[in-house]
Formats: C-alpha cells, sequence, structure tokens
C-alpha cells in the first residue's frame, strides 16, 4: 500500500518534469500566496476600522463579484488575444491596485469605499489568471496526465493556502496589514514575471495563428460569436449546467464563513490577526493531505456520490466548530475540513476540462465560471448580514446545515450518476 502510494504521489510529481509547467505552477503558488496574505490583511485590517461582519462581507462581496462580470468575457478573451500578455500585465496591475491602500492609509486618505474600489478592481481582473489557469493547462500535459496535473494546481493552491494566511496573520500582527500588502504587491510582480518566462507559442498551443492575429473590431465580434457558442454549447450539455448550479449552491452555504470568521475570532475566540490566519493554515493543511489521498484512491464511482459525500462532510465542519470557542478545537476542525473539502477542487474541474473541446474550453469554462461563481458573493453578502444581526456563532451553524442539505441532494441526483470511465 505504501508503495503504490508513493508511486501515484510520484507520478502527480512527474508533471513538474517540464519546466514550463513549473514556472505555471510557481507562478500560481505565487499568487495564491499573495491572494492569501492580503485577505487575512485586509479582512483584518477591516474589522478593526469597522468592527463590523457586514462591512467584511461587502468587501468580501466587491471582491468576489467583480470576477463574475469579466468571467462573462474572460473566457472568450482569452480564446482570441495574446494569453501570456494577458496574464502578465494582469496581474501586475493587481499589485498596483493594492498598493494604493496603503499609500492612502499613511496620506491619511482612505475611506471604506476606497477599499471597495480597490477590491472590486483587483477581483475584475483575477478572473483572467483564473480561467486561463484552468484553459491553458491541457497544453503543459497529455490527456492521461491531465487529473494529475489537476491535482497538482489545486495543491499550488492548497500550498497557497498552507503558509498564506499563518504569514499573513503573523505579518498583520506585527508589521501592520500596510506593509503586508506592500509584500503582496512584490508577489503579483513576482508572478507575472514567471509566466513571461514561459515560451508565448505554449499559451496559444490548441488555437491558430489567425485566431490571436485578427484586428480589433474582427476580434469584438467573434468575441459576441464565441459568447453565444458557449451559452448554446451549454444548452446542449444538460450535464454541465448541473455540475455548475451545484457549485453555485455550494459557494451560497460555504461563503458566510468567510465574512464571519474574523468576527468569531475576534469576539468568541479572542484571539487575533495570527490566529485567524493559523486557522485557515490547517484547513489548508488537511486540504492537501485530502488532495493527494483523493489521487491515490482513484474511485471510479459516480460523480453524484462523491461530489454528495465530499459536500455533506463539509458541512459537518462548522456545524461543529460554531459550538467550540477552544482554539484547538477549532484548529482540529478545520484540518478535518480542509481533507474532506479538497476533493471537490479536483473532481469537478477535470469533469469539466473533459466535457468540454480544447477549441473552446475558454469560453465554456467562462460561462460556467460565471454561473457557479455567483454564489459565493451572495453567500458572503447573506454571511455578512446574519453574523451583524444573528452573530457570527449561529451564521457558521446555518451554513453547515445548509451545506449538509445540499450535499444530500447531490448524493440523490441521477444526471450525475455517471463515473469517471463513462466520461473518458
Amino acid at each position: 500500500m505504501i508503495y503504490q502510494f508513493l508511486r501515484s504521489s510520484f507520478h502527480m510529481l512527474h508533471v513538474l518534469a517540464k519546466r514550463n509547467i513549473t514556472f505555471f505552477l510557481i507562478a500560481r503558488l505565487v499568487l495564491e500566496l499573495a491572494k492569501k496574505i492580503s485577505w487575512i490583511a485586509i479582512a483584518w485590517f477591516v474589522y478593526q476600522l469597522t468592527n463590523s461582519a457586514s462591512a467584511i462581507g461587502f468587501v468580501i462581496t466587491a471582491a468576489t463579484i467583480s470576477p463574475l462580470i469579466s468571467s462573462v468575457f474572460a473566457g472568450v478573451v482569452l480564446d482570441q488575444f495574446n494569453r501570456r500578455t494577458l496574464m502578465v500585465v494582469e496581474n501586475g496591475l493587481r499589485g498596483m491596485f493594492l498598493l494604493l491602500i496603503p499609500l492612502l492609509y499613511w496620506g491619511d486618505l482612505l475611506m471604506f469605499s476606497s477599499i471597495v474600489i480597490i477590491i472590486f478592481l483587483n477581483g475584475f481582473l483575477s478572473a483572467f489568471t483564473d480561467i486561463g489557469s484552468t484553459t491553458i493547462l491541457p497544453a503543459f500535459v497529455a490527456k492521461e496526465e491531465l487529473e494529475s496535473a489537476n491535482a497538482m494546481l489545486a495543491i499550488t493552491g492548497q500550498s497557497g493556502y498552507l503558509i498564506g494566511p499563518a504569514i499573513g496573520g503573523f505579518l498583520s500582527g506585527f508589521l501592520g496589514a500596510p506593509i503586508t500588502l506592500i509584500i503582496t504587491v512584490v508577489l503579483f510582480l513576482l508572478a507575472s514575471f514567471l509566466y513571461f518566462l514561459i515560451p508565448n507559442e505554449i499559451f496559444h498551443q490548441d488555437m491558430t495563428q489567425q485566431d490571436y492575429t485578427l484586428s480589433w473590431k474582427e476580434k469584438i465580434a467573434k468575441i459576441k460569436e464565441d459568447t453565444k457558442e458557449g451559452f448554446a454549447f451549454l444548452k446542449k450539455h444538460r450535464i454541465l449546467i448541473v455540475i455548475a448550479s451545484v457549485t453555485l449552491v455550494f459557494n451560497v452555504t460555504y461563503a458566510p464563513l468567510e465574512p464571519v470568521l474574523p468576527v468569531f475570532v475576534g469576539k468568541n475566540v479572542n484571539g487575533g490577526p495570527s490566529t485567524l490566519g493559523l486557522i485557515w493554515t490547517v484547513f489548508a493543511v488537511g486540504a492537501l493531505i485530502g488532495s493527494f489521498i483523493w489521487v491515490r484512491l482513484k474511485m471510479d464511482v459516480y460523480y453524484s456520490y462523491s461530489l454528495g459525500v465530499v459536500i455533506s462532510l463539509w458541512g459537518i465542519a462548522p456545524v461543529i466548530m460554531s459550538q467550540f470557542t477552544n482554539e484547538t478545537i477549532i484548529y482540529i476542525i478545520m484540518f478535518f475540513g480542509g481533507v474532506v473539502y479538497a476533493p471537490y477542487n479536483i473532481v469537478e474541474p477535470t469533469l469539466e476540462q473533459q466535457l468540454v473541446p480544447d477549441k473552446i474550453r475558454g469560453r465554456v469554462l467562462g460561462v460556467l465560471g460565471m454561473i457557479a461563481g455567483i454564489g459565493f458573493p451572495v453567500g458572503t453578502f447573506l454571511g455578512g448580514l446574519l453574523g451583524e444581526f444573528i452573530g457570527p456563532s449561529l451564521t457558521i451553524f446555518l451554513s453547515g446545515m445548509f451545506t449538509i442539505v445540499l450535499g444530500v441532494f447531490v448524493f440523490r441526483d441521477k444526471s450525475l450518476r455517471l463515473t469517471p470511465r463513462d466520461v473518458n
């Protein structure tokens, strides 16, 4: 068993033998670090400024609703314009926008509305890399290595979770949020440089030269045409709509945890930013282990079973956590939550990638991302309001209960009664 586990792990690591995908995954890791560090800094900064769960929820809503707007056309733009240039420029701009927060704060010009606008713009740009990563990833590996590559992509994200929140909490506690945000600016610029090191042709391996050398007028016309094609493809493939709908509702039931957790830590646990960061870091440790276990198991079961069980098991975590204020117990619960949550981020994108043809993958995944992503800002907004009126503990409890109910429905859904073997 140990030999088989090591062999499976080696197969996953084998994808790193290629220089370009190594740069690609490191860039993704750096971005996840920047994202998690900046999120802890901003969340605690807003909590200190406002002492309000609804204010935190409003900021998170701005950060998550903006990529939904850009995701409507981000996938199509990635299919029509130079992908490397887009991802290099995008991440450089994201760093510059975040730099405005400490500069305005030190100049005594920072307002809550300024934070919301900056976070909105940062989130608007993020869709190009988020969709671009899943769109471009299949160009780096053979089809039989795709699930391992997706696992490595998920692991890089979870590794950002692994140390990013802890670093963000530590830096915010000892250096303050403004200095912490400047550090994240450097990380965004580093990610841009790593994307620049990857040859341009890798980013366009599944496209013809004509696809991205059209005139601006022709590209705009083709964007409209391709967007319609993406929606038309979804109409013919109901299973993709079901998958996106499940993720949408899962986001709604999960998301209330995020705006109320800083308040829960501050008021119920009597902790600080380092405690908040460690909670998410422990969650990431569990998620990292959960990813390795899932790839090792290679379960050939119905997607309704695997997704339903994963969703329900995650729901148990916030239900139990809402009943405790002891830091150690909360760390243990979030570790368990990470283990059971991680497989969702492997199974769901792999299924979508296998069901969508290469040449329209960008536009279709963009539409799917828009549909599924609506749930997160809705959930954070509702979570912030609930946290303000009924308190963080009850909000977390209700979040978990509704998630468990969702998992039961997914488990019983007949449209997802197909296995990975059926998809292949």
